[in-house]
């Protein structure tokens, strides 16, 4: 983690998804923590907590003691809730003690874009939220989110090696808004 960490000016995250939330493999949770835990010592700027993580409050408390961010993830893979009940989960992230919330769902129809966007305009003025859909019919929140309020969004560092459906890299990310004549930058 050390090395990581020394290895790039850039902000890094430090991400170990529970299975149930999309992570590659079973874990022992205490293990999973630990290495959490280990970036945030060794500078990780954020560390990545999925919101159902157990004993939350003490998690968050020793990472924040270590000196990162939280971010506390939810991620819906079936499908897109109603903004009413994405702003619930947001509320339940700052009540917990969440520096930056992020709600992923999957994206079914186009109208999944507009709820995801919506969110993040009526909550981003009040908190750091990173909002979008993923698949291929999410591309368009993935992309926008961040010009509506969204904290940032995520991009892979190549083609072909996206850790999420729908995930574009980083030059196709560069290229969307240069088009649109957006300024950008990287986080590692």
């Amino acid at each position: 983690m050390r090395r990581i960490a020394r290895s790039t000016p850039l902000p890094l995250i430090a991400t170990n998804r529970r299975f149930d939330q999309g992570g590659k493999k079973q874990q022992d949770e205490s293990d999973r923590i630990r290495s959490l835990l280990e970036a945030s010592k060794h500078g990780f700027e954020y560390v990545d907590l999925e919101l159902n993580t157990p004993e939350l409050r003490s998690v968050v408390e020793k990472v924040r003691n270590l000196g990162s961010e939280v971010i506390l993830s939810h991620h819906d893979f079936d499908h897109t809730p109603q903004q009413k009940d994405l702003e619930k989960i947001v509320e339940e992230m700052i009540s917990k003690g969440a520096n930056i919330c992020k709600v992923v769902t999957t994206a079914r129809r186009f109208e999944d874009n507009l709820i995801c966007l919506n969110l993040l305009k009526n909550v981003a003025k009040k908190f750091r939220v990173i909002c979008f859909a993923m698949g291929d019919l999410g591309l368009l929140s993935r992309l926008l989110s961040p010009l509506v309020g969204g904290y940032f969004t995520y991009a892979s560092i190549t083609e072909g090696l996206a850790t999420a459906p729908g995930q574009v890299s980083i030059r196709e990310a560069k290229e969307f808004y240069e088009v649109l004549g957006v300024q950008y930058g990287n986080i590692g």
